[in-house]
């Protein structure tokens, strides 16, 4: 019968719990995860390291290459502790006064090169001109100790490009390697806000090329003839573009890739 007479302190030991806990609940909250770090194809460089030039502006910008005798030798660039494979087409030399070395990047009307002349080191992107001053020989041997260095980091290639008379665009892309794969990818729309479409099949033979969307009632058809966009039961011809010539507007006008690093010097500079 004196329950009753009870039940108001427990009620009040009950309640004070939480306000007790409540203080320690943040040392519990999970942080957010950190995105994770960009994974690369390792390539061995041991076989001239030690002739590598280390060139950076100081802000975490690092171009590091052979600068004299073959203009195909290798290159790399990265924020000094990962670097990225570049592909070089072309340079020269003249003793050991000066080099130009150029290497690809597909957003800019201009040649991108890497170059000394006059006792000046400079990278140039689509025009911009940037000074590179070379690393002491101690912070070249601490940086390149514990770098990393890998194969190219853009893997794709442009495959084909059409539009329609009211400028919506259909972009191809394929991966580089393997040799003849079929992982491709098809982008549609406006110039500057393509959008990549969710494909389900692909067939490329030698009558052309057939993407077909994930709604299934949408194709891409692309081959010697005509390039054509099926959508249900209209058909509309499409003119294509020749790739060579539309490199900047593909890989920056375009939208494809807006954001998205090619693992050059002209991403930063």
């Amino acid at each position: 019968m004196k329950l009753p007479r009870l039940l108001p302190s427990l009620l009040l030991t009950f309640v004070a719990v939480p306000l007790l806990v409540r203080p320690t609940l943040p040392a519990f909250a999970k942080k957010p995860a950190a995105e994770p770090e960009e994974a690369g194809t390792p390539v061995d460089v041991s076989a001239h390291k030690d002739k590598l030039l280390v060139l950076t502006d100081g802000k975490q910008h690092v171009v590091a290459l052979v600068p004299f005798g073959d203009p195909l030798g290798p290159m790399y660039y990265g924020d000094g502790k990962t670097f990225w494979t570049q592909r070089v087409f072309g340079g020269g030399s003249s003793g050991t006064e000066s080099f130009n070395r150029s290497f690809w990047d597909p957003r800019g009307a201009k040649i991108s090169v890497v170059s000394l002349r006059d006792g000046k080191y400079t990278v140039s992107c689509d025009g911009r001109e940037t000074e590179l001053k070379p690393l002491s020989d101690a912070e070249r041997e601490t940086m390149l100790a514990s770098a990393k260095f890998n194969a190219f980091r853009w893997k794709h290639r442009a495959y084909a490009l059409a539009r329609d008379n009211e400028g919506k665009y259909y972009f191809v892309d394929r991966l580089r390697e393997p040799e003849n794969n079929m992982s491709f990818r098809l982008f549609v729309g406006p110039r500057g806000n393509v959008k990549q479409q969710k494909m389900i099949n692909v067939v490329s033979d030698s009558e052309g090329d057939i993407f077909a969307t994930k709604s299934g009632s949408l194709r891409l058809i692309l081959n010697k003839k005509e390039s054509t966009w099926i959508q249900g039961n209209k058909k509309v011809t499409l003119i294509s573009l020749p790739i060579e010539d539309n490199h900047v507007l593909i890989h920056g006008d375009l939208g494809a890739y807006t954001g998205q690093r090619f693992g050059t010097p002209c991403d930063d500079l």
